[in-house]
């Protein structure tokens, strides 16, 4: 069996990390250099760092500053945020992405998903997955861009059609738990999980080790944490060594 991973989650904003909540309000974390490499040294699995300008301004990703961050990565380094095309995804690569996630611009143009599996295999490819609930309560698919919900897509065929054209894995991000500190939403993994048979990484609301034991424990192949890890004292060495105690099947 595959190690469950820990994944810290990095917003790039302006050559700086931020957090907010729900993908608002958003206040600096810190220097991106600095954050990447404590979280190596205290064994992350992976590093995801999403550069939340770059969508929202219609611009390339900050391949500057991913560079110096994946200078100090010694573990996967997965990539988002402006990756629209081949030249932007190739950017990344170079700068020393090791995965490539994709958000809006999977939404806008799906066949992106297709190419780029073919270019770098699907295994690279990470496909993101912005969830938020409706007025009804229903699940729907979610554009941080313009801090709306999408009626035209339906969230479960999406998920689906995604896995056919090649992506690897599956970032599932709840927007209504996002920076909260409340908790995953455990029911909408379940229901995703029941669809796609790819690894999912699961984000949005943690906010204590239980939560993230009851991630691990429904078998969640991921944990994405951001606020918890910026605003609390619950470094990774802590959550490993809860983990490990717990007998949840990470890696030492």
């Amino acid at each position: 069996m595959l190690f469950q991973r820990l994944i810290p989650s990095l917003l790039l904003k302006s050559g700086r990390l931020v957090k907010g909540v729900r993908y608002q309000g958003f206040r600096d974390a810190g220097n991106p250099r600095t954050t990447a490499r404590a979280h190596n040294h205290q064994g992350a699995d992976e590093l995801i760092v999403v550069d939340i300008d770059a969508s929202k301004n219609n611009c390339g990703p900050d391949v500057k500053t991913i560079s110096t961050i994946a200078e100090e990565c010694f573990m996967p380094l997965c990539v988002g945020g402006g990756i629209r095309d081949m030249v932007s995804a190739h950017a990344c690569m170079e700068a020393g992405a090791d995965k490539l996630c994709l958000t809006t611009s999977a939404m806008d143009s799906p066949k992106l998903i297709a190419e780029l599996a073919h270019r770098f295999g699907s295994q690279a490819i990470v496909v993101g997955i912005d969830v938020a609930y409706d007025e009804t309560g229903t699940a729907r698919l979610f554009d941080h861009r313009s801090g709306r919900i999408i009626t035209n897509l339906d969230l479960w065929k999406y998920v689906e059609h995604v896995v056919k054209l090649g992506a690897g894995e599956i970032r599932l991000m709840a927007v209504d738990r996002e920076g909260t500190l409340l908790g995953y939403d455990m029911s909408l993994f379940a229901r995703i999980k029941e669809l796609v048979d790819i690894p999912i990484i699961l984000e949005g609301g943690a906010g204590s080790l239980h939560h993230l034991q009851e991630a691990f424990e429904a078998g969640v192949d991921g944990i994405a944490s951001g606020a918890m890890l910026v605003f609390s004292d619950a470094k990774l060495v802590k959550i490993k060594k809860h983990m490990i105690t717990n007998r949840c099947n990470i890696r030492d």
